[in-house]
Parts: C-alpha cells; sequence; structure tokens
C-alpha cells in the first residue's frame, strides 16, 4: 500500500512532503519575498519624496515668514513718515493731499506685497506637488 500512496502523491522528501507542494511553497514564498522587496522599496522612496517636500515647505515658511517680516516693516516705516508729514502739515488742503497720496501708495505697496507672498506660496504648492508626485 505504501507503494501505491507514494505514486499517486509524487516524490516525497524525508519529512514526508511530495516534492511538487514543496516547490509550490518555495515559489510561493520567493513571490511573497519579492513583493514585499517591491513594497520596502516604494515605501522608502515615498519616505524621501516626503521628507524632500518638508524640507522645500519649510525653506518655502522661512521665505514667506521674511517676506512677510519685510512687508510689515515697509508698511510700518511708511506710516511713520505719513504721521511725520502731517504733523508739519501747513493746512487741510496739504493734510488731505498727503493722505490721498499716502492711501495710493500704500495700495500700491500692498498690491506687490501681496503679489511676491502668493508667488513664493504657488512656488511652494508647485515645489511640494513636484516632489511628491509618482514618476513614470
Amino acid at each position: 500500500m505504501a507503494g501505491k500512496q507514494g505514486s499517486t502523491t509524487g516524490n516525497t522528501n524525508a519529512t514526508g512532503v511530495p516534492e511538487h507542494v514543496r516547490q509550490a511553497a518555495e515559489t510561493t514564498l520567493a513571490q511573497a519575498k519579492q513583493a514585499v522587496d517591491q513594497y520596502l522599496h516604494q515605501a522608502t522612496n515615498l519616505q524621501e519624496k516626503v521628507g524632500s517636500s518638508v524640507q522645500a515647505a519649510q525653506a518655502s515658511a522661512r521665505n514667506m515668514n521674511q517676506n512677510v517680516w519685510a512687508a510689515a516693516e515697509a508698511n510700518i516705516n511708511a506710516a511713520f513718515d505719513f504721521a511725520q508729514q502731517l504733523v508739519r502739515a501747513k493746512d487741510p488742503q496739504e493734510v488731505v493731499a498727503l493722505q490721498q497720496k499716502f492711501l495710493q501708495q500704500q495700495f500700491e505697496r500692498m498690491k506687490g506685497q501681496m503679489q511676491e507672498i502668493g508667488g513664493t506660496a504657488t512656488r511652494t504648492a508647485t515645489e511640494m506637488g513636484a516632489g511628491t508626485r509618482p514618476r513614470g
């Protein structure tokens, strides 16, 4: 009977596992290892891209902070200059003229500041998007 059972299940090794089962297990194990290796490779790539994006975001945040700080400083200085001009005004007409001039300059200054800050934000978003976008 043992000979009959051996012929229906194929060759067996010392542990009694048929050869085709052992080969199937080895193939499955190799495929599983390959899948895990690919997963780990992709996870490492993603981690590197996220790290690059974080560094770009931090650099852009510093740049944005410097731009905002410079804008605030310029606006404060302009306000003090305006106040100084008002104190020296000789009549109400000069006050109105100074005020109109100041408001126009302030509008143009703030418009430029917002464009600069908006440009920085756009570049940051573009750089971060490019850093995490899959290639291929």
